[in-house]
């Protein structure tokens, strides 16, 4: 690249709209970068498309993890030569993977990892065949590890500490149970808020951790990622295959050794994250989830508590954490579907309180012909941003 074309480029990007701006490593595959034509309507909301292009078309198959920390795209083992650059979404940065036509052949998967929400930008189409899946859910990329104004920790209490509250974002998380039946009762945390709706990709929120009892509350869930789809063309999601950003389940309350009741609270759990797809045809036969995971079970009596379970790319709720623990309580389930919120935690025992559901996130569909099958929660379907 030319210092003059370089500089053109980085003179755009001080506008604060990234109009093409690569990253130091980006055009290391078959992609180029041209100026758009006279008239040209960006295809894309979170960026200026026009002065870009790309020729590159990526088949994915078997096993695929995207790094958006270190911008790399594994197939397995073997890295993929790709076009990538990092630009400032309009709620934060997105890493962006540059195509014309991508796809990911039957029953192959793709795991988007890291701090950054991963963006797929196509020039042709976008295309997930049966059984295909991108996974940001349970901490993938863009999840956040923490959030204003989010989770509340359940309280300490050596007699059954309190459950932590779950994630909230596209729906509230449920509160954590109260622990400590017989004694002084410990009060389980506040599930985090719902929110309005982010200006572009955006990670769920995490839940929190169970409180202390005899032995450390239950860790708490991690939050669905982000995952952003533009293509020129159409995006066709086929029957069975699937793309999740749901929460992770909380862990349960925690016991030390025979001798300890353990408990302890169990963690709430995290809230789903976020997809954006945007194309002038749209086709999901295939699933779109971004549902919450289920708290964790309290500990108590001698025994920890289960696990909450990460949430499912289905309209299924994830459920709380259950039927390990004597005296603990069962986490409460996380949002899906029609119930967005992650489900409160109100019984009431000896032991540790269980943890909140997490909340829903967001699923959003910018298209003029949309057609989908199934999602959870229910889509926003628009016409522009």
């Amino acid at each position: 690249m030319s210092l003059l074309r370089y500089l053109s480029l980085v003179g755009l990007a001080a506008c604060g709209f990234e109009h093409g701006a690569l990253s130091p490593d980006a055009g290391n595959g078959d992609g180029r970068i041209s100026d758009g034509p006279a008239g040209c309507k960006s295809f894309a909301s979170q960026l200026d498309t026009c002065t870009l292009s790309s020729t590159a078309d990526i088949s994915l198959s078997g096993t695929n993890t995207y790094d958006t920390n270190a911008g790399r795209l594994l197939a397995g083992t073997t890295q993929v030569a790709i076009t990538r650059m990092q630009i400032q979404g309009k709620a934060g940065p997105i890493e962006l993977l540059v195509v014309h036509n991508f796809r990911i052949t039957a029953n192959a998967r793709l795991k988007a990892i890291g701090a950054v929400p991963l963006g797929i930008l196509a020039f042709g189409t976008i295309t997930l065949d049966s059984g295909a899946v991108i996974d940001a859910s349970a901490g993938g990329a863009g999840a956040r590890p923490s959030c204003s104004g989010g989770a509340i920790i359940g309280e300490m209490n050596g007699g059954g500490a309190g459950g932590g509250g779950g994630g909230g974002f596209g729906g509230g998380g449920g509160a954590g149970g109260t622990g400590n039946l017989d004694g002084q009762n410990a009060a389980g945390g506040n599930g985090g808020p719902a929110i309005a709706k982010p200006a572009g990709p955006l990670g769920g929120c995490p839940g929190a951790k169970g409180g202390e009892g005899e032995d450390p509350g239950g860790i708490a869930g991690t939050a669905g990622g982000a995952i952003y789809l533009a293509a020129q063309e159409r995006i066709d999601v086929a029957a069975m295959a699937a793309m999740n950003v749901g929460g992770g389940g909380g862990e349960g309350g925690r016991i030390g050794g025979f001798t300890s009741n353990g408990d302890a609270g169990g963690g709430g759990g995290g809230s789903g994250g976020l997809i954006l797809i945007e194309s002038p045809i749209v086709r999901i036969d295939g699933t779109l989830a971004a549902n919450g995971g289920g708290g964790g079970e309290g500990s108590g009596g001698g025994d920890s508590g289960n696990n909450g379970t990460t949430a499912f790319a289905s309209i299924s709720p994830a459920p709380g954490g259950n039927n390990n623990s004597g005296s603990g309580v069962d986490g409460g389930a996380g949002g899906a579907l029609g119930m967005p919120n992650g489900v409160s935690v109100t019984e009431l025992l000896n032991g540790g309180g269980g943890g909140g559901g997490g909340g829903v996130g967001f699923l959003v569909v910018v298209s003029p012909s949309a057609v989908i099958t199934t999602a959870s929660p229910p889509p926003i379907v628009s016409t522009s941003w």
